[in-house]
């Protein structure tokens, strides 16, 4: 880890390799150190609370964060620039949040000073963390850059999840070693205790930005409806560096949202990531589940050197169409020098006269929807190292996955007196109960993934 030398003028940072000066202001926040009242210019009286920190910044401002655990505004346990769905009216700002520092400032280590948004008891209808980068019409100055770095977003202290009890094929526990039974989905009243607070359908990071974009050195955790959600404008997104795993719905969605003519000005890079156990949408695995989702709206996407592990549904999704040949035909959608292993698809694609066709990694480059960049993807070479960072119970817990569906009719049941009275169909019933289904994974060993295969998937933090 490199330490970093602060100072209240001019702020020197490590970025992706190379020294970048912060522009504008700096802002100091540690949840142990702050105070409620200090404006946070200087490291030696830092602000106490993030989301006071980014109503205080405007553009070009940066954000440095100490370990601790941020709720937002009175512990309500979310954090906003910008309003969510809003960022037409509510464009919130261009600015930098470095997390990882030590209570002092004098030293940037992101596994050793975590900085988290672990929501515990609270209940919000809300992103994790919402952050809208937007110019108004028209403009016509230089880019804005958003950067965020060393953040952990994990749900897993505020989800509702089944009590585990390997005894009890309802709470879908697999194994003594695993924390939780199986995730409860919205409006699912499954006959066991329960344990956790919320269980609405929110992403842990959405953003609806422009410009010049970066998430790197972050893990998302626990995330009950994508770790990433993105829509984004003109401009060039970078998501490097991050851990994704155990996330709901897909680990990582970028739209374009742009007018047609602006698409080929639109262009994302996903890399070294490392991208395990996505879950579906629902227990009975119907869909969702993606590692990764070519999206449209963007002309050139790159996906490379990532590591795309156990993810229920597949490990990357290439299904979506622009609106026309043309747009279309210019796509970019590059998918390179990737390592897959356990997914149930490593590629999916859809096709005419097909639900969608399953591609493992060995045949990407027979995938005309992929390209030109279609190479050196794999199936994962054995390596000790990498697979004994993933927590063990949970590892053998989706291994062993078993789904069980059961079907019931009884003739003598009120509805089906009443159906029959009126002439109306019959009803039944159906059980499907797997044995595991988006369980809690512990956030603190999602950071042991860090660095464990030289060059793919995250590597050690810089």
């Amino acid at each position: 880890m490199k330490l970093h030398k602060l100072s209240a003028v001019l702020t020197l940072l490590m970025v992706s390799g190379t020294l970048a000066f912060a522009q504008g202001k700096t802002f100091y926040v540690s949840a142990s150190t702050g105070s409620a009242r200090s404006d946070g210019l200087t490291a030696a009286k830092p602000m106490k609370d993030l989301q006071k920190a980014i109503d205080a910044a405007v553009d070009d401002d940066t954000i440095l964060v100490a370990e601790g655990n941020y709720l937002g505004s009175l512990d309500r346990g979310y954090i906003e620039s910008g309003r969510f769905a809003n960022a037409t009216h509510d464009m919130g700002k261009f600015i930098s949040i470095y997390g990882g520092y030590s209570p002092d400032f004098s030293e940037r280590d992101i596994t050793k000073y975590v900085t988290k948004l672990q929501p515990t008891d609270q209940k919000f209808t809300a992103p994790l963390f919402n952050l809208n980068a937007r110019r108004p019409y028209g403009y016509s100055g230089p880019e804005g850059k958003v950067v965020i770095d060393g953040l952990v977003f994990d749900f897993g202290e505020n989800n509702i999840y089944c009590v585990a009890d390997v005894k009890n094929p309802v709470t879908g526990t697999p194994n003594e070693g695993v924390l939780t039974g199986r995730f409860v989905e919205p409006n699912a009243s499954p006959n066991c205790p329960k344990v956790g607070f919320a269980n609405g359908d929110e992403y842990g990071l959405h953003l609806d930005v422009e410009g010049n974009i970066r998430i790197s050195n972050c893990i998302f955790v626990n995330c009950r409806d994508y770790g990433i959600c993105a829509l984004m404008g003109k401009g060039h997104m970078e998501i490097s560096n991050n851990i994704f795993i155990s996330c709901r719905y897909a680990a990582c969605q970028v739209k374009g949202n742009v007018r047609d003519a602006d698409i080929p000005l639109v262009s994302l890079d996903f890399h070294h990531n490392t991208v395990l156990f996505t879950w579906t949408r629902t227990k009975a695995f119907e869909d969702m589940g993606q590692g990764f989702r070519f999206m449209n709206g963007i002309r050139t996407i790159d996906v490379h050197n990532n590591i795309f592990g156990c993810n229920s549904n597949c490990a990357v999704e290439r299904v979506f169409y622009e609106s026309n040949k043309a747009m279309e035909s210019a796509k970019i959608s590059n998918l390179y020098d990737n390592y897959f292993f356990a997914n149930r698809r490593d590629l999916e694609l859809a096709a005419p006269g097909a639900a969608t066709i399953s591609v493992s990694a060995a045949r990407i480059e027979e995938a005309e929807q992929i390209g030109p960049k279609y190479e050196g993807n794999v199936e994962m070479p054995e390596n000790e190292a990498f697979i004994n960072a993933i927590d063990k119970s949970y590892l053998e817990g989706f291994m062993t996955l078993k789904i069980i569906s059961s079907q019931s009719y009884n003739p003598n049941s009120a509805a089906n007196q009443v159906n029959r009275l009126f002439g109306l169909n019959q009803q039944g019933s159906e059980i499907v109960r797997p044995s595991m289904y988006c369980n809690k994974y512990p956030w603190e060993k999602a950071k042991d993934l860090f660095g464990k295969v030289a060059g793919y998937g995250a590597q050690m933090p810089q």
